[in-house]
């Protein structure tokens, strides 16, 4: 078969052409510092890194909801510390205004503290955590209790909140009003308890104010109960979030061993693209036949 120039021409372009797509190859990696940079670089590893990256995207997404339990229980924790601070404070007042020595002034006096004080135990059966009401259940929109939940009628729902922190792992936030309060009604309640001391208290009735102090007892215990389930959802929240924490770095890590460069092999992979496309381009120079032109000159 007779070589014409042209086939040599096509050939050393072809040539060419290909030394110069590697050396753009190894251009591209040393800019984005990454392997792949599209699929047709190594489709198997492209398979690889999509299967990281949901998993991180995933993982992600239950660190911020297990954050945002974690938050909502905090701020419980918060609003149960406030109310067995206010049945301490009630209990200790329980005990103040039974002693008989006690005169009927004083006891009114207690009794308008116990006031402010029920309100604000009212107050914090409605506590709202970004705009959600923690004490009714499911119901997070609606306001549990009423403004004088010891003579309105209410119902409490008994629902749960739930966060996914995991794959088929769900944890309960919220804790029960009725858990922590008392249902409408109920004698033993801490609504119905504080109202019956008030009464008894503007009464001046010793013998109601001191069956006040065990009621109370009672109900702190109750909060002390709720708040330690929720400490313990606490902690589980805790070495949930830092194995969440432990699992994204390592699929961070696999994505990185698929997905990017060995920076030091494509320095010397590009130097030596670099070298045989400049060597391509003075072979080229030196065997392709001068032109017409070069002969009239």
């Amino acid at each position: 078969m007779r070589i014409t120039q042209s086939m040599m021409t096509s050939s050393m372009m072809s040539g060419l052409q290909g030394n110069y797509r590697r050396l753009d190859k190894y251009q591209e990696q040393m800019m984005t510092q990454r392997r792949i940079n599209r699929p047709s670089d190594d489709p198997v590893g492209v398979a690889s890194a999509l299967q990281y990256r949901g998993q991180i995207t995933a993982t992600t997404q239950f660190e911020q909801n297990a954050e945002d339990a974690d938050s909502w229980l905090k701020y419980g924790d918060t609003v149960l510390t406030e109310t067995t601070q206010i049945i301490q404070r009630l209990a200790d007042l329980a005990v103040q205004g039974g002693t008989d020595t006690v005169p009927a002034d004083a006891r009114k006096n207690i009794a308008e503290e116990v006031e402010q004080l029920y309100e604000q135990l009212v107050s914090l059966g409605n506590s709202q955590f970004k705009g959600k009401y923690i004490f009714n259940g499911d119901r997070i929109d609606q306001k549990p209790f009423p403004d004088d939940p010891s003579q309105t009628a209410y119902t409490l729902d008994q629902g749960e909140v739930k966060y996914q922190v995991g794959a088929g792992i769900t944890v309960s936030v919220n804790t029960l009003g009725e858990q922590v309060f008392g249902a409408y009604g109920d004698a033993t309640g801490i609504y119905a308890v504080v109202d019956n001391f008030k009464k008894a208290l503007l009464a001046n009735d010793t013998t109601e104010i001191q069956k006040a102090i065990p009621s109370l007892q009672n109900n702190l215990e109750t909060v002390i109960t709720a708040q330690s389930e929720m400490g313990g959802k606490q902690n589980r929240l805790e070495f949930t979030l830092s194995r969440l924490g432990d699992l994204n770095i390592n699929y961070m890590d696999l994505q990185s061993k698929v997905e990017d460069a060995d920076i030091s092999k494509v320095i010397i992979d590009l130097k030596t693209s670099e070298s045989i496309y400049q060597a391509s381009l003075d072979t080229m120079a030196r065997i392709i036949r001068p032109s017409l032109l070069d002969f009239l000159r």
